[in-house]
């Protein structure tokens, strides 16, 4: 199901090229303010600790038809929810396939992990997922630091065929910045830390 965007992508574009499959998205941000309503100790807990991830981009692409022989991995020890300096969610990081042993304290443990089968629960109830049908042609680019995606197991094409791609957050921003500067005039190396991203 959902990934844990360990692409430093804030958008995730995928593209059918060949056959058909179907999508499922949520919308973690949603999610994290219901978990926020009704139980806030385990909010607290999926804010506070670090969720341990490790991602292999060579082996976990095993699909692939590219002769890939070098490793790439990606360590993380995040929180799933991540919070902005006033208490707002800003990111989600979360993926199912590449967790890792926890190093979290033996007291902080059993809460943790209770909040953390409620996340799971909540993000596989169909009240916050939304299915999308893809074939050839269609395109699906969305915002990888708030929503979570998945493909349906069983649901895809035996000749499906599909390109991804990712904008990195800071290639965003970088892009963003010229074009101020191009369009109105505005230097953002002056503007300096009071930009808020």
């Amino acid at each position: 199901m959902p990934p844990w965007g360990g692409v430093p992508a804030l958008v995730l574009i995928m593209h059918y090229q060949k056959g058909s499959g179907c999508n499922t998205l949520v919308d973690g941000f949603a999610v994290a303010e219901a978990l926020r309503a009704e139980d806030p100790d385990a909010f607290e807990m999926l804010a506070t600790y670090g969720s341990n991830q490790t991602r292999d981009f060579v082996s976990s692409r095993k699909d692939t038809t590219q002769a890939l022989d070098a490793s790439l991995c990606v360590h993380k020890r995040e929180p799933i929810i991540q919070l902005d300096d006033a208490g707002a969610v800003r990111r989600i990081q979360y993926n199912e396939v590449f967790r890792t042993p926890l190093e979290l304290p033996f007291d902080v443990f059993p809460r943790w992990y209770a909040a953390y089968t409620k996340w799971v629960t909540m993000i596989h109830d169909p009240k916050y997922e939304v299915e999308v049908d893809m074939r050839a042609g269609k395109m699906l680019v969305f915002h990888n630091w708030r929503t979570l995606h998945g493909r349906a197991g069983g649901r895809a094409s035996a000749d499906r065929t599909l390109i991804g791609g990712t904008v990195t957050r800071e290639a965003f921003f970088s892009r963003a910045a010229e074009l101020l500067e191009e369009t109105e005039g505005v230097d953002v190396r002056v503007m300096g830390t009071n930009v808020k991203h």
